[in-house]
């Protein structure tokens, strides 16, 4: 009996650290998303679609949207890379860390963000630093707001 007492306050432990560190992650995404990129109230030509809102797809030209609803739009892209990649990180990462990769993810896709998996699970963060900034290119051109935006995401990932 006394067992069962023990591995059930261990699961309730588990549960609220979870539940806490994804509190934790959201509120630290609603902070740091927006601030790399931007909001755009009516949708645009962004390189490869209609984009409006904080990034999100936009089903076409000239269609508002507001910021309620683009903020729910980019947690739920964020959420589902989350959970897709949680399952591919063999390493522990803080929030800070998963917040960067989760906007490297948002910004770049996430095959891109497969992409950098085998250093991430290594622990080799210089080659993932190297392997991070080459993703800085739009149309094959440096853009120096991917370049500002890596630099950030690094920051965060070393801080």
């Amino acid at each position: 009996m006394k067992t069962e007492y023990i591995a059930v306050g261990g699961l309730v432990i588990a549960v609220a650290w979870f539940a806490m560190f994804k509190t934790r992650l959201i509120n630290k995404l609603a902070d740091f998303i927006p601030s790399v990129e931007g909001f755009i109230p009516v949708s645009k030509w962004d390189y490869k679609q209609y984009s409006w809102g904080y990034g999100t797809a936009a089903p076409g030209p000239g269609l508002s949207i507001s910021r309620a609803k683009a903020f729910a739009e980019m947690l739920t892209y964020l959420l589902h890379d989350y959970e897709i990649l949680k399952k591919k990180v063999t390493r522990s990462l803080t929030v800070g860390q998963w917040v960067a990769y989760l906007s490297f993810s948002y910004n770049e896709g996430i095959g891109s963000a497969y992409n950098l998996l085998p250093n991430i699970n290594s622990g080799n963060d210089s080659a993932l630093a190297v392997q991070w900034r080459k993703y800085i290119l739009a149309g094959g051109v440096v853009n120096d707001n991917l370049v500002e935006r890596r630099e950030k995401e690094l920051d965060l990932w070393f801080s």
